[in-house]
């Protein structure tokens, strides 16, 4: 799967993905250690995308090209 990602396999076919490293730093999580938490405490700019507020350029521009709606 992944560096970051760790699959646990149950009874009955069932699966859980645990997130092992932060993709944003590296810090290797500890077994039942609140990822969240830490998660938290990064900026948007630590995960490459753009701080709280502010929108990056062509957002609004057509994903697969073609022209705009104009909603």
């Amino acid at each position: 799967m992944s560096r970051y990602l760790r699959v646990v396999a149950y009874a009955r076919g069932r699966q859980r993905v645990h997130l092992e490293i932060c993709p944003a730093c590296g810090y290797d999580y500890d077994r039942g250690e609140d990822r969240h938490e830490h998660i938290a405490e990064h900026a948007p700019e630590d995960f490459g995308l753009p701080p709280l507020g502010e929108s990056s350029p062509g957002h609004d521009a057509p994903l697969f090209g073609g022209e705009a709606r104009g909603d």
